[in-house]
């Protein structure tokens, strides 16, 4: 498997010296001892030199998401997320996985088995994220092309 290392360099943005430094997330808050398991396993998936993330929700986690889910739930599953892949913690990954929690059953009717995410997709405003059914810069994942 290659390293998710060389993947978060399209995961960046510009630092006031014009170099660029890859966008990394606030780590989330703990993850309560006591909360279900949203997710059933991850893996990562390379295609050339571009990853997907496959995420399997457990049952509950299909249940519990929604654009009615409230945000200790989403952060819960993003702590459990990166629980399993701790190189997932950018922002682009983060806002993609935001999406879907809240919004996938309306940005991708009928989907149902995983959530992919990508590094390399950019960082886009919540109207673009939303309008690209949570996969900004290209087609659902690398393996539909």
């Amino acid at each position: 498997m290659k390293p998710f290392a060389a993947m978060a360099a399209a995961a960046c943005v510009a630092a006031p010296a014009g170099t660029w430094t890859p966008a990394y997330a606030d780590p989330p808050p703990p993850r309560p001892p006591d909360a279900p398991q949203y997710i059933d396993h991850v893996a990562w998936e390379y295609h050339g030199d571009r990853a997907t993330l496959r995420i399997y929700p457990t049952s509950w986690g299909w249940w519990a998401a929604g654009m009615f889910t409230n945000g200790a739930q989403s952060y819960d599953a993003w702590a459990e997320l990166l629980e399993n892949a701790p190189d997932a913690n950018t922002l682009s990954m983060q806002n993609q996985f935001f999406c879907y929690w809240q919004s996938a059953t309306f940005t991708n009717p009928g989907k149902v088995g995983t959530w992919n995410l990508e590094p390399w997709r950019p960082v886009v405003s919540n109207s673009i994220m939303l309008n690209s059914g949570c996969n900004p810069g290209g087609p659902d994942d690398v393996f539909n092309w």
